[in-house]
């Protein structure tokens, strides 16, 4: 099943978005990885990240989020998709 995930995401600085979508991209299963850098501050971004992948579980994505200190504010939008 074709899994669409749209998530807005606090990140601080450090790590990089590019580091982020890399991190992202090695989960079993991903295929697309976009973010996108919503707000910057002092100490934080926002970002809004896509992921596109076969059977991936929010709960794997969350915690590598989680591993790289990120936290998903909200989960935006979700899309299913029979192949």
């Amino acid at each position: 099943m074709r899994i669409e995930y749209f998530l807005d995401v606090l990140k601080p600085h450090s790590p990089s978005i590019d580091y982020v979508a890399g991190a992202l991209m090695d989960i079993t299963g991903i295929s697309k990885v976009s973010v996108k850098l919503d707000e910057l501050d002092q100490k934080t971004a926002s970002l809004h990240i896509n992921i596109i992948g076969n059977d991936v579980s929010l709960e794997v994505i969350t915690e590598k989020l989680s591993s790289l200190n990120c936290a998903v504010h909200s989960i935006d939008e979700v899309l299913f998709e029979k192949e």
